[in-house]
């Protein structure tokens, strides 16, 4: 993520902002358009952020809070070291499982309707 100038933004100036409300403040106004620290996706630098906080912050930051919940909830709420690569945000793609017919039962017949005929084919599968 670059600034207007095309210099990467530097985050950790957002993080070492002094007084406790000041850097609240700025967080919560850096990610009312964000939904991560840098880039689009989870990176370390959002573990970072993460581990400067001893809990969630307070209600009245909603857009901190938001971005709080949501890195608590991908990286687990731990504040040990988790490989972030290796962190999935996204599902995979998702996969139909095999179609079985129930215990005991015979494979079903099928049975196709001819709207030109209007009788029924019987078709053995």
């Amino acid at each position: 993520m670059s600034d207007k100038d095309g210099q990467a933004f530097d985050y950790e100036r957002l993080l070492n902002i002094k007084g406790a409300e000041a850097r609240l403040k700025a967080l919560n106004e850096f990610f009312s358009t964000r939904s991560y620290v840098v880039g689009f996706t989870f990176s370390q630098a959002d573990v970072d952020a993460f581990r400067q906080f001893l809990g969630p912050p307070p209600v009245k930051y909603c857009h901190l809070n938001r971005w709080y919940k949501h890195i608590e909830a991908v990286y687990g709420g731990s504040s040990e070291c988790v490989n972030y690569q290796t962190v999935h945000t996204s599902k995979g793609k998702r996969v139909q499982p095999p179609w079985m017919p129930p215990e005991g039962t015979a494979q079903p017949k099928l049975c196709l309707y001819n709207s030109l005929t209007r009788s029924k084919v019987k078709n053995l599968v």
